[in-house]
């Protein structure tokens, strides 16, 4: 019986087989596509971050403004209270 249940199998298995190879064509794939793809999966690319001083100089012009009309509000306010006095 067991010799009966394998030789079952592998008739089943080969028809399977015979049927998928006859329903799916294999793939081949463009060579360009492939060796680019290698290339940029196994070389590490190289990067160079650019370091700008335009903003930091915005931004210290901005702070400097700032803090300048925050010192002329104080000083007009300390002033205007003390004429109140």
């Amino acid at each position: 019986m067991k010799d009966s249940l394998s030789g079952y199998g592998m008739n089943t298995l080969n028809n399977l087989e015979s049927k998928l190879s006859q329903l799916l064509q294999p793939v081949h794939p463009d060579m360009d596509f492939v060796n680019t793809l290698k290339t940029k999966i196994t070389h590490v690319p190289s990067i160079m971050v650019e370091t700008t001083r335009k903003g930091s100089k915005f931004l210290m012009v901005g702070i400097g403004v700032f803090v300048g009309a925050i010192a002329i509000w104080l000083i007009s306010k300390f002033y205007t209270d003390k004429s109140e006095e």
